[in-house]
């Protein structure tokens, strides 16, 4: 695509769209070529196999449910107080 098709949904100036490609094209995510007047990108596909293969790894947890650990955590955190107290008053 060219920078400004890539540009065209963003509420943001050309220049920068332009510093967030630079910093995807650091990364090896997308290469950049100057053709005529126009700068086109292109995905790297190559260099999201190994962030692919790490976020697959956490795909095996069961999800949490974050009610539930916020009770867990209260319930532990008030059985840290009450030990605190317990240790003052002694």
């Amino acid at each position: 695509m060219a920078v400004t098709d890539v540009a065209e949904p963003f509420d943001m100036s050309l220049a920068a769209i332009s510093k967030h490609l630079i910093v995807l094209e650091r990364a090896g995510l997308i290469a950049q070529e100057k053709r005529g007047r126009l700068k086109w990108c292109k995905l790297e596909p190559s260099a999201l196999k190994l962030p692919s293969v790490w976020m697959q790894g956490f795909g095996q947890f069961d999800p949490i449910n974050l009610d539930d650990f916020e009770k867990f955590l209260a319930a532990e955190i008030g059985s840290v107080s009450s030990d605190a107290a317990e240790v003052q008053s002694e």
